[in-house]
């Protein structure tokens, strides 16, 4: 067998395919099958096979997404837990049918049925299997990826009551009131298939179908119409789980569309945040500039002209030492005019090597010579700042004696006797 008729049948069967018990040499052909089939799936599917030695061969072709893990995993591990013979199925059945509501002369009836259903099954790749951990075996039908628990239950039909001859049967003091009809088995069955949840065995909302007798077909007639009804149940379920998938993938696609608009908003604010902070640097840069050097400029000039004014202020204080009678005082006076005229040669922004000779015109502005023209903005990168909190003025604690006064106030009309008002309603 090719691996692409393999990957096939698998479809073929609902993706996943059961071999009962394969000889050796079949078995290593469908090893073989597998290994050429492996690189032949479907995009978007992996081949899985589990049975390598011993026991049934079963096949799944799983989805990616890893939904069909949960049924495969079922599968794998139902080797060990379930009985997959047809004879020893309905064996178990017959030794143990508590779990179905019928009469002991229907049961072989009830084994038949079972028996056609797993031939059914068999043909359509899928079986017939009963749980050994369960006290009451109850069948289960794999088929077409999917499982359904089956149950049978026997109608009843009303017959005439007869009652038994007296001394027969007990008569309690409370059973004033014969009935007039009882039931009995009529031989009609009711076949119920309910699928079957992975996690638990329970009916509640579960999917159902069923057949019955009826005047013109048996349950035996109707097991290919049952197939068929759970086959597009398989169908409708496929159909669902891609609209499920289609919508994840959409919704998906929607919140990346989403958080990808949100990026390129966020690059474009930022990017115009930039464009803000550089133009708002590049216009704080010159007005920086131009008041540092007004700034500069004006503080060389108070120098210069501080330097003047001591220059001739010590020319003042010479001339005034030559016409001093004291040679002492006059000098003192020389002594000041000359460390004076050192002070103003120091302080002169015109000599050479001082002052505005050393400085260079085109100085860059730093951060806080550029924060007052940034209006707001940040000289260390495009945030604005927050404004500097001004110190909260101390509140003044107001005088609790202000508006007291010793003086007595007028109380107005009040019933009594009249006078000056008690200390407390002052």
């Amino acid at each position: 067998m090719s691996g692409p008729a393999l990957i096939e049948q698998v479809q073929q069967a609902g993706r996943f395919l059961t071999i009962p018990d394969p000889s050796p040499e079949e078995r290593a052909r469908l090893r073989r099958a597998f290994d050429a089939a492996r690189t032949s799936a479907p995009e978007g599917f992996q081949l899985k096979y589990s049975g390598r030695e011993k026991g049934d061969f079963y096949l799944g072709l799983l989805r990616d997404n890893g939904l069909d893990e949960t049924e495969w995993n079922r599968i794998r591990l139902q080797r060990s837990r379930v009985i997959t013979d047809v004879e020893a199925v309905v064996a178990a059945l017959e030794a143990d049918h508590s779990a179905f509501e019928v009469s002991e002369e229907v049961i072989p009836r009830v084994l038949s049925i079972v028996r056609l259903i797993a031939q059914e099954a068999m043909s359509r790749h899928g079986n017939v299997v009963i749980l050994k951990k369960r006290k009451q075996p109850r069948p289960l039908l794999s088929v077409h990826g999917r499982t359904w628990e089956l149950s049978f239950k026997e109608r009843q039909k009303q017959v005439k009551y007869v009652p038994q001859a007296a001394g027969r049967r007990k008569t309690y003091d409370w059973q004033r009131v014969t009935p007039a009809y009882r039931s009995e088995p009529s031989g009609e069955l009711d076949l119920l298939v309910v699928e079957s949840h992975p996690g638990g065995y329970g009916y509640g909302g579960a999917w159902k179908t069923d057949c019955a007798d009826t005047a013109k077909r048996p349950v035996e007639e109707q097991i290919s119409s049952l197939f068929r009804k759970l086959k597009t149940r398989m169908e409708e379920q496929e159909r669902l789980q891609l609209e499920r998938e289609a919508e994840q993938r959409r919704r998906q696609e929607d919140r990346e569309r989403a958080e990808a608009e949100l990026q390129r908003l966020a690059a474009e604010e930022k990017a115009r945040q930039q464009r803000d902070w550089e133009a708002a640097v590049a216009a704080a840069g010159i007005k920086a500039m131009e008041a540092s050097r007004r700034e500069r400029f004006g503080s060389a000039l108070g120098r210069w002209q501080g330097a003047r004014e001591i220059r001739e202020f010590c020319a003042a204080l010479d001339e005034v030492a030559n016409r001093a009678d004291d040679e002492g005082e006059a000098q003192r006076l020389r002594e000041w005019s000359t460390w004076a005229r050192a002070e103003a040669d120091r302080m002169d922004p015109t000599a050479l090597g001082s002052g505005l000779g050393v400085e260079a015109f085109e100085a860059e502005p730093t951060a806080d010579e550029l924060r007052p023209f940034l209006n707001g903005w940040s000289p260390h990168g495009p945030k604005k700042e927050a404004p500097p909190v001004e110190p909260a003025q101390p509140r003044q604690q107001a005088d609790p004696w202000r508006d007291v006064s010793g003086e007595p106030r007028d109380q107005g009309w009040r019933y009594g006797r009249q006078g000056r008002a008690q200390w407390w309603r002052r």
